[in-house]
């Protein structure tokens, strides 16, 4: 007989070990450091290049933060209980939904250096490129996305709340369908929401150029985006959490392997844009894809190219990139740094009047100041998630996960060690007498050992246990 024991104190220390302060201190600093290039640009006798920078980042983190939090929901919808602890993660992203509404007020303020439209009128749309009525829905969207993921979240944190305010274990399927259906509509939304932001914030800026795949273009790229930030969290916080047995080698190879594949699918939908485009041969549709591959521009779609695609397709093609941290981080970062080189590059060429790239201090101090804001707001949620007794999503997510994969990552707990937690509240997982605390877990962890065996067989670096 084997068992695995996690007491809820061993989780409320794992969720304490969060390294909320220094992720709060690293963001108030480039967010500081941020904001004085920001306004230095801002008040400065040419401005547009940095209300150009502020446009490019604001697609940028706006894109991935809403795409963290529709991950957690795919995750909910398709349960994947192979998430665990990473859907916290994702779901901290919540916070700065909020932040991307105020900050979508600068974007406001400086129409006048971002949208050629209101300069330039387009008779050909109508109504529809009107000031008022412009920032009017796109705000509303935001408003509403970042509504419905506060909803989707709070409703999947109530069973630990309830949990650690009754001090009782809570049924966890009584709120799935509620759930469910707050995740579907977000996953809707988000799909819905942010097409029409890319039409809107961005395909506008070019004159006459559509494209009714760039609004899948830009939110599937920002969902990428998303799964590679999630990699980075979650593996620069393994080691300071000490989620060693929580975030195992088999999770981040999972989710290694979805970084892969939607790497795939956006060279897919690149293709399938270009594609149509270039054979077409139509000069309103291929001069906005040929003007950035073609001088001064080229450098820079070649790099969007390499790094969001070509690298991290080569790196990632086998497990042990995917498994080793160094080499995961590595290529996450290079298709990070990608994504926003393409957000440059669908933005900038359209309204700075056929000038080439230039990426300088000003670039890296808005990036610094959006950078440090998403960081900002996502330790405040952490914060707030376990500033009671152990909190309620961040000590929930680790209980659930704990109680998915325990008897997978610490089956070797000795007898005297079960002997002193005996008498606390605790999880076991008992393999002769099959005494499991919760049908939902015994079918959790019952899916995991039946996955283990097919999946691996004899071949796991993970300890493999008979339930």
């Amino acid at each position: 007989m084997s068992v695995a024991v996690a007491s809820r104190s061993d989780l409320v220390q794992k969720a304490r070990q969060a390294p909320v302060g220094r992720l709060t201190l690293f963001g108030a600093i480039a967010a500081i450091l941020g904001g004085i290039v920001l306004v230095g640009g801002l008040i400065s006798g040419h401005p547009e290049r940095t209300w150009w920078a502020y446009h490019v980042n604001f697609m940028f983190w706006a894109g991935l933060a809403q795409g963290m939090v529709v991950f957690a929901a795919v995750l909910k919808l398709a349960k994947g209980h192979w998430g665990g602890v990473v859907i916290r993660f994702a779901e901290a992203a919540t916070a700065f939904t909020t932040v991307t509404v105020l900050l979508f007020i600068g974007l406001v303020i400086g129409r006048d250096y971002i949208f050629t439209w209101i300069h330039e009128p387009r008779p050909d749309v109508g109504w529809w490129l009107t000031t008022k009525w412009f920032f009017l829905r796109n705000g509303l969207i935001l408003v509403a996305l970042s509504w419905l993921s506060w909803r989707f979240v709070r409703h999947d944190t109530t069973p630990d709340a309830r949990e650690l305010q009754s001090g009782e274990e809570v049924e966890r399927l009584t709120d799935s369908g509620v759930i469910s259906r707050d995740a579907a509509i977000l996953v809707l939304a988000y799909a819905f929401g942010y097409s029409l932001l890319a039409f809107d914030l961005m395909m506008s800026l070019a004159q006459k150029w559509v494209s009714s795949l760039f609004g899948a273009f830009y939110f599937m790229g920002s969902f990428l985006a998303a799964l590679m930030m999630l990699a980075v969290l979650a593996i620069t916080l393994r080691r300071a959490m000490g989620l060693g047995g929580i975030y195992t080698s088999r999770q981040q190879h999972d989710l290694g392997k979805l970084c892969f594949g939607f790497t795939v699918f956006w060279a897919y939908l690149m293709w399938s844009q270009f594609l149509v485009i270039w054979y077409g041969n139509l000069p309103e549709e291929t001069y906005f894809i040929f003007y950035r591959l073609t001088g001064a521009w080229r450098p820079v779609g070649v790099a969007v190219f390499l790094m969001v695609f070509l690298i991290p397709f080569i790196g990632l093609l086998g497990v042990k990139p995917k498994t080793f941290s160094p080499t995961m981080v590595a290529f996450a970062l290079v298709s990070l740094f990608g994504i926003w080189l393409e957000r440059y590059l669908e933005v900038v060429p359209s309204i700075n009047g056929g000038k080439g790239p230039a990426i300088g201090l000003t670039e890296a101090g808005v990036t610094l100041f959006f950078a440090g804001l998403f960081f900002l707001s996502w330790g405040w949620f952490a914060f707030e998630s376990f500033a009671g007794d152990c909190g309620d999503s961040w000590c929930g997510g680790l209980r659930q996960q704990h109680g998915d994969q325990s008897s997978a990552s610490s089956a070797t707990t000795s007898s005297a060690s079960a002997a002193s937690t005996a008498a606390t509240r605790s999880y076991a997982f008992s393999v002769g007498g099959r005494q499991l605390i919760h049908p939902v877990e015994r079918a959790a962890v019952e899916w995991w050992h039946r996955d283990l065996e097919l999946a691996w067989g004899g071949d796991s670096d993970e300890p493999q246990h008979h339930i």
